[in-house]
């Protein structure tokens, strides 16, 4: 199965978070903070290419996610790989870059941004080459797992060495410049992805990684070095324990959940892991509750406003990432997609949110962010149920588009008054861990939804598969078989020795398996949306000010 989402989805996050410094005071302009700070200007020509290694570094993380969905078939044929291994392609990734982001923010903060950020483009881009030579599934896992490292560090310096190098009258325009191009380049990456993989290996989708990287590296010296100071004048310690905790919990219980599906509950193997993850991430959430340098200061989830933003953030892209984890599969093995094509699909989303957000922006003091929230999750969830009409017999206009554009049209009312929720129900000083929290929670939104709706997947495939093999002509050999693969989804093979009619009959069986489970995946994605569609309707009745008991 695949993954995530997971980069089309951080491609649209990325336009919902437009600051993410830490909850101390950002330092000028240019300043270069050490013992004795040192002014340091920086010319208009400089804050240019700024802004271009920015969007280039960040775009390198948010547009790996995408491409290598993309290839997530083909790796899965080369590698003859189960769904639940497969899946693990993205979800390293994303586990690394979800569990750490919070941390590669504060070590910025504290150790220098520029520093961070270009080690973790030396690292992305190192993992990005054993990504490309790997021989076998485990060592592409594990290079998937160090970029995800490497995303954790880069991630979350893009915007605030923005925000540390443009003056306030232009960080904004610089802001929004970033969101867009990152979008472009996000969602032209699968395209290329698709290409690439179709023309030539998928071991070049890594590739190409490398040379972006140098590319930000040569512009390194134009970048300046910032830190963030706190009211004292002086940084907090770096909450280990947390980081340690928020990992290794998040860590077992993804465990669990990838191979829930093929083990089962009760196995060991994931009743274990299971149980572990749950309580050390019940000490994460008590050693945030009182710790001074909490890497998720509990308080702010009192805050009603900051509350329910982050839980529509939570049901709205966790089912994004789970669909967008799920469709290039439906596409590619169901549809025979061209990898390229299977890449293009959403660019019509990518190009609503690109040219009508910042206007759906323009209509918040007007309209109020209850309603435009609400209607964005509602038409959102409206995009997911329309895939469950899918027949893949329609073409493209007919079948896929109107989902896209529902969805597109959803996405683009919801992102900028999230963005305004997120970012104005918290005191000035704490709008940087604001939107830390609200960025980790994407993540780990997606990251938890691939694991659940890959069980749903799998359950609505093998249930359908058991019922139409049984009530099938094939001979009961070749059911068997078949039964027996059902792990690997729609790449079971079929089995040899059919007649050619007996063949298609296979194949066929294997296209209505899978597209019962892809439905029954786009119907919990909806069910999703509209929960948190009504969660802002209810929640947001109340003032800003108005906090939760307790």
């Amino acid at each position: 199965m695949r993954m995530q989402h997971t980069s089309l989805y951080e491609s649209i996050h990325a336009q919902v978070i437009t600051t993410a410094t830490s909850k101390s005071h950002v330092v000028p302009p240019c300043t270069q903070v050490g013992s004795v700070a040192v002014e340091s200007p920086c010319t208009p020509k400089d804050r240019k290419w700024i802004l271009i290694a920015t969007i280039l570094g960040s775009s390198l993380a948010f547009m790996d996610g995408s491409v290598v969905n993309i290839a997530l078939p083909t790796l899965q044929a080369k590698f003859q790989a189960t769904a639940g291994g497969i899946q693990w392609v993205v979800q390293s990734y994303a586990l690394f870059s979800a569990a750490l982001l919070l941390l590669g923010g504060a070590i910025g903060d504290r150790y220098g941004r520029r520093r961070i950020f270009l080690s973790g483009i030396a690292v992305f881009a190192l993992a990005s080459a054993t990504c490309a030579v790997s021989v076998s599934l485990g060592q592409l896992i594990a290079s998937r797992a160090l970029q995800g490292i490497g995303a954790a560090m880069l991630i979350p310096q893009g915007l605030s060495i923005l925000s540390a190098s443009f003056p306030s009258e232009q960080r904004g325009r610089a802001i929004g410049t970033w969101s867009a191009w990152t979008s472009v380049f996000i969602a032209l990456g699968p395209v290329a992805g698709g290409w690439l993989v179709q023309v030539w290996s998928w071991r070049l989708i890594f590739l190409l990684n490398l040379p972006v990287a140098l590319l930000v590296i040569l512009l390194a010296p134009r970048i300046p070095e910032s830190h963030a100071v706190s009211d004292g004048g002086s940084t907090l310690p770096l909450d280990r324990l947390g980081a340690t905790l928020a990992t290794s919990s998040f860590a077992a219980i993804i465990y669990a959940l990838s191979f829930a599906q093929q083990l089962g509950w009760r196995n060991p193997q994931v009743a274990w892991p299971l149980i572990i993850g749950v309580g050390l991430l019940a000490a994460f959430l008590r050693s945030q509750q009182k710790r001074r340098n909490a890497m998720m200061p509990l308080s702010l989830f009192r805050i009603q406003r900051f509350f329910a933003a982050n839980l529509l953030t939570f049901l709205l892209y966790g089912a994004l990432g789970g669909a967008l984890y799920v469709i290039p599969f439906y596409l590619i093995q169901v549809r025979h997609y061209a990898p390229a094509m299977a890449g293009a699909v959403f660019l019509p989303l990518i190009a609503l949110m690109f040219f009508f957000s910042a206007r759906v922006g323009a209509l918040i003091p007007k309209v109020g962010e209850r309603l435009l929230l609400s209607v964005g999750a509602i038409l959102s969830g409206a995009g997911f149920a329309a895939f469950t009409l899918l027949d893949g017999v329609h073409g493209y206009f007919l079948s896929i588009l109107p989902g896209v554009l529902l969805l597109g049209a959803g996405m683009t009312l919801a992102v900028a008054p999230l963005t305004n929720a997120v970012m104005s129900s918290v005191p000035e000083n704490e709008m940087g861990v604001a939107s830390a929290v609200n960025n980790a929670l994407s993540r780990l939104a997606g990251l938890v939804a691939v694991s659940l709706l890959s069980l749903v997947l799998a359950h609505g495939f093998s249930t359908s598969l058991g019922t139409q093999i049984h009530r099938s002509s094939l001979p009961a050999e070749a059911r068997e078989q078949m039964i027996a693969n059902q792990g690997r989804l729609h790449d079971i093979p079929i089995p040899a020795g059919l007649t050619q009619q007996q063949g298609t009959e296979a194949a066929l069986l294997l296209d209505q398996a899978f597209l019962s489970g892809f439905r029954l995946v786009m119907l919990t994605c909806a069910i999703g949306a509209w929960l948190g569609a009504v969660a802002v309707f209810v929640l947001l009745r109340k003032s800003a000010s108005t906090k939760l008991p307790g």
